[in-house]
């Protein structure tokens, strides 16, 4: 073990039986380094010890390590567009379905309002049934009242007890 890695991204990497075993006998993976001295070059890893050996042998070549940093970063920038568009999705179906909601709470609004119209609709007429009932009832009250009145002045000087038990007789008060 020439070579230390302190800092590798491993991208891909799958337990591989014919890879060399790790000095504590676990199977090593073939991970890829993305280190600046070492980009994109394939090595074995422990998951418990790191690094174990380099399955490339030779270091890439230096136009190699460029067009894999300059591919690396192309990646990382990508990789932040697609978060940033995918944040951007979230919050346009986000805004989608509260359009949505508002929409058909719309209808449900229109059905609030057709249900209080024919509310009001119903205690207006209630209303004026009970207007209705009171002045008929006043105006019966009146009539009777008038009715008894006369008739007691007419008969009250002819006879008093006879007004007298029309009185109690009207107004069901028994002795």
């Amino acid at each position: 073990m020439a070579y230390s890695q302190t800092s590798s991204a491993s991208i891909g990497s799958t337990p591989n039986n014919e890879g060399p075993p790790c000095h504590c006998s676990q199977p090593t993976a073939l991970t890829m380094a993305w280190t600046e001295e070492n980009p994109g070059r394939r090595f074995y890893k422990c998951d418990e010890h790191g690094f174990v050996v380099w399955h490339d042998k030779e270091k890439s070549c230096r136009w190699q390590k460029q067009s894999l940093l300059e591919a690396r970063e192309k990646i990382l920038t990508q990789a932040e567009e697609i978060k940033a568009l995918t944040t951007a999705l979230r919050r346009a179906n986000a805004q989608i379905a509260a359009l949505e909601v508002s929409r058909s709470s719309g209808s449900i609004n229109e059905s609030l309002k057709a249900i209080e119209d024919h509310i009001s609709a119903h205690i207006n007429e209630t209303q004026k049934v009970v207007r209705n009932l009171v002045l008929y009832s006043g105006g019966g009250f009146a009539i009777a009242s008038a009715v008894i009145i006369f008739y007691m002045k007419s008969r009250c000087f002819l006879n008093p007890c006879r007004a007298l038990m029309f009185l109690i007789c009207c107004l069901n008060i028994n002795y």
